[in-house]
């Protein structure tokens, strides 16, 4: 049936996938806007990875797919940075008009495509899938010189979309970074926020990135490369099960903030505003904050509170989210984070030296929800991990 059997397997497997997941998130974003740029991303991809399964079935729907993956090339960073913004966004996100200027070089590919199917059948058939232009050789000059122009538009495109796809990786990893520090600024433990499996996706795309983009100029300057086609599949097979199965449970960081009531609202304005140009904080309204944080932490210990956010803070000390944050960044020079974190750290010191429970069972007592997470709370504030910490507290007993 093939040559390669397990390869084809392993392209099944991936179309299986998307099928799957297409059709539950195409349920999803009915309700949920995010969810439709992680569906564009996988039929992009379905596109990308049909053709061998095309070959063996629809031969006649080839050179259709072939043409089509120009498109769904350029599609691809684009869904994927607008579901990078659906996941990091500080408010529900849904499509805007602005977002219609990411798609114009996807309609040129489109453009590039309605006009290869005006050309006769044998032309394309002859071009996309034995990959040769002696057809051309009997055919009219005018014909001649507009398959030619194609050609060297569909060259710069592919050119272009190295250029294009590396600007929009590089715009996804500043995002992050931002929304990393964002959610410093709101919540006192961010382990299951992060979107750290996006990072370690985005750096495995950047490889495979790097490595298309090579192939792609290779091929069209010089001439194809061959691949082993069952390892291609297998990456293939992973990175796709990698984006359906944490796409389909991840998400937005900011979801608990959407609930319409004060302190979200003010904590969202917050986040948006680069600084407190309109805040009426004084030196002594940010004294008296200080006072009722530090009563919140020792008095009531909120920092035990897993869960505490800047909402549920500014709600038990009855003051706005907004002043909270400016009083920690201005005045004490922290965040959110850093602030709660360091109560749990100095609770941790004391259950340390005063107890023989295990490090994960203290980290857990006093409100970490991850082992390394407090493990890197710890040495940033005392430059020993815990052990070392209980060690060199005993020996000078």
């Amino acid at each position: 049936m093939t040559e390669h059997p397990l390869a084809l397997f392993l392209n099944a497997a991936s179309l299986a996938i998307i099928a799957f997941s297409g059709h539950l998130l195409l349920q999803r974003a009915r309700s949920q806007s995010f969810y439709w740029p992680l569906l564009g991303s996988l039929l992009a991809i379905a596109v990308l990875i049909s053709h061998p399964w095309l070959k063996q079935l629809a031969p006649e729907l080839r050179p259709l797919a072939l043409m089509l993956s120009l498109p769904a090339l350029y599609l691809l960073p684009v869904c994927f940075w607008l579901y990078v913004q659906g996941l990091t966004s500080s408010s529900n996100w849904t499509f805007q008009p602005s977002h219609a200027k990411h798609f114009v070089l996807c309609g040129i590919a489109l453009v590039i495509v309605l006009c290869a199917l005006l050309l006769p059948a044998e032309i394309r058939h002859g071009l996309l899938v034995q990959g040769s232009d002696h057809i051309l050789q009997s055919t009219s000059a005018a014909l001649r010189y507009f398959v030619y122009g194609l050609l060297i538009l569909t060259f710069l495109m592919v050119i272009g979309w190295c250029v294009v796809a590396g600007c929009y990786v590089v715009a996804v990893f500043r995002r992050l970074h931002r929304y990393q520090n964002q959610l410093k600024q709101v919540f006192a433990s961010t382990e299951s926020l992060e979107l750290r499996w996006l990072l370690w996706l985005l750096l495995a795309v950047v490889g495979i990135w790097l490595f298309v983009a090579l192939s792609l100029l290779y091929d069209n300057l010089i001439g194809p490369i061959r691949l082993n086609p069952t390892l291609q599949n297998a990456i293939g097979l992973l990175l796709i099960w990698t984006i359906a199965a944490w796409g389909l449970r991840q998400k937005p960081g900011f979801a608990e903030l959407y609930q319409v009531d004060a302190e979200s609202e003010e904590t969202l304005l917050t986040l948006k505003e680069a600084k407190y140009q309109r805040s009426a904080l004084n030196e002594q309204l940010a004294s008296n904050i200080v006072d009722k944080l530090h009563q919140a932490m020792t008095r009531d210990q909120l920092f035990l509170d897993a869960a505490l956010s800047l909402p549920k803070l500014a709600k038990h000390i009855a003051t706005p989210p907004s002043y909270i944050s400016q009083t920690l960044n201005e005045t004490l020079g922290l965040n959110f984070f850093d602030y709660v974190n360091r109560y749990r750290v100095e609770a941790a010191k004391i259950a340390l030296l005063t107890s023989d429970a295990t490090v994960l069972d203290i980290a857990m007592n006093v409100g970490f929800n991850a082992k390394s997470s407090f493990y890197t709370a710890f040495k940033k504030e005392t430059e020993q991990t815990p052990n070392q910490f209980r060690q060199a507290g005993r020996q000078t007993e």
